[in-house]
Formats: C-alpha cells, sequence, structure tokens
C-alpha cells in the first residue's frame, strides 16, 4: 500500500510540475501571437501595446531607440510605405539566459519581404518587446 500511495504522489508531482511548465510556455506565446497579429494587419497603434516603453528599432540596418510614442510615427510610415500583404513567425523560442523570448518571421508587401526579428523579456510580470528588427530581403 505505502508503494502504491508513493507512486500516485510521485505521478500526481510530475503531472502538476509538466501542466505548470506547459502553462508558462502558453503565456510567453501569448506576445508572439499578438506581435504576428498587428504585423499582419499592418497597425502600429496595435503593435505598441505590446512594446516596452523604450524599444530598440532597426530598419535595414540603422538601429535606433524610441519612446512608444516614437515608435508609432515610425511604424505607422514603415507600414504605410510597405502595407502587409502577409506575415507569420517561422521560429520562436527562448532564451535560458536572461529569460528571453524570441520570434523570426517574413513580413510580406508589394515592395517586398523583411525578415523581422522580436525580441522580448518581462518588465513587470509581463513581456513586452524590447527589440525590433526590420531587414530588407534582396
Amino acid at each position: 500500500m505505502k508503494t502504491y500511495l508513493k507512486y500516485t504522489v510521485l505521478v500526481l508531482t510530475l503531472f502538476l510540475s509538466l501542466s505548470a511548465f506547459a502553462q508558462k510556455k502558453e503565456d510567453d506565446n501569448v506576445i508572439i501571437v499578438k506581435v504576428e497579429e498587428s504585423l499582419k494587419a499592418s497597425s502600429s497603434k496595435e503593435l505598441i501595446k505590446y512594446l516596452h516603453s523604450k524599444v530598440e528599432i532597426k530598419l535595414d540596418g540603422e538601429r535606433k531607440e524610441y519612446s512608444s510614442n516614437q515608435a508609432e510615427i515610425m511604424l505607422k510610415q514603415f507600414f504605410q510605405q510597405y502595407p502587409s500583404t502577409g506575415f507569420e513567425f517561422n521560429h520562436d523560442g527562448t532564451s535560458t539566459a536572461g529569460g528571453i523570448i524570441y520570434a523570426i518571421g517574413t513580413y510580406a508587401s508589394s515592395s517586398g519581404n523583411h525578415r523581422v526579428v522580436i525580441r522580448a523579456k518581462k518588465f513587470s510580470n509581463v513581456f513586452k518587446v524590447y527589440r525590433l528588427e526590420f531587414t530588407k530581403e534582396r
């Protein structure tokens, strides 16, 4: 009977641990899904909801840090110049050092494609994008 009880406790502990890990992974992916939706819609207004108050944006090799207000204006101009015909993240992952999540995708427009890389980390227990890169594919 003691052996049965030990196995039951072990199985329950394992199950709860896996459930907690799965929930954490699901929470991490919410920002990736929301950013993907914003990029598909070419919506700077929606996208800035998921950016940190200071965000580094790299556009075709030029990297600058923006406040969220400045970032919205810059992204609005980008989306006007390159309206989306589609967007999809092809790869995402987590860096164990620093709790950073990242995603890499392709932003399509009638003027060509851009490779997009986002990096996010927790700020006050909420994931926010702190770096956003657009590189035009040649």
